[in-house]
């Protein structure tokens, strides 16, 4: 079983986590925390807790965090590959991301979802230009 635990600096991962269930509803081994002002020792304290506690069906652990080299991400890596669990970690994180990890994840082995979620993150990003519906639209 592939556990995924979503790290930000301040509310941010907890924020995906929460649009993630608004979307495909509550999800199992699906975890966030975020480095608040309490400070990276607080932060650390809260990681080693859920390391220690997670159940044992969790065989690997996916990190998704905001932004590569941060205290956050590098924080989660350095508490979970002291762990037992195969670890790798995702920066950039989106919801599109997000949702094509979660929703897959018991179909696909670790290195393909990982694989299929950074296309999907990258795949969502473009600029959307509506500038051709405002000038047919009449009111």
């Amino acid at each position: 079983m592939i556990g995924v635990l979503l790290v930000s600096h301040s509310k941010l991962a907890h924020g995906m986590k929460a649009a993630v269930e608004f979307v495909a509803g509550e999800q199992k081994h699906l975890f966030s925390i975020g480095l608040e002002e309490a400070g990276v020792a607080t932060y650390r304290a809260e990681l080693e807790k859920l390391a220690d506690s997670l159940p044992t069906e969790i065989k690997q652990m996916l990190i998704v965090c905001d932004i590569p080299a941060g205290s956050p991400g590098t924080n989660a890596y350095d508490v979970f590959t002291q762990t037992e669990l195969e670890v790798e970690m995702l920066s950039g994180m989106n919801l599109s991301m997000l949702l094509d990890m979660i929703l897959m994840r018991d179909g696909k082995e670790f290195q393909q979802l990982i694989s299929d979620g950074i296309k999907a993150g990258k795949e969502s990003i473009d600029r959307m230009d509506f500038s051709d519906e405002d000038e047919n639209e009449e009111f």
